[in-house]
């Protein structure tokens, strides 16, 4: 198993890989075609994923994001 680089999400099968391709870094969400989405896009998604997972307010998944999404390899600056 490994994690996505861009949020995290574990990727198993080779469905949750972007593209379907186990050499790709990200998951199905962050490169459904194997390119990553914008920073942007990606952070709108995982709020959503945190909002429903752990039952949190909008204001509350945007801060728990907002505090790991830097520290993920795609997002970590220079």
């Amino acid at each position: 198993m490994r994690n996505c680089e861009s949020c995290s999400m574990p990727m198993v099968k080779q469905e949750d890989f972007g593209g379907g391709d186990i050499s790709c870094k990200y998951c199905i969400y962050g490169a459904p075609d194997g390119s990553l989405r914008s920073k942007d896009e990606i952070r709108k998604g995982w709020i959503q994923a945190v909002m429903q997972m752990e039952n949190l307010s909008k204001e509350e998944a945007k801060k728990k994001v907002d505090a790991i999404m830097p520290n993920m390899p795609a997002w970590k600056e220079g």
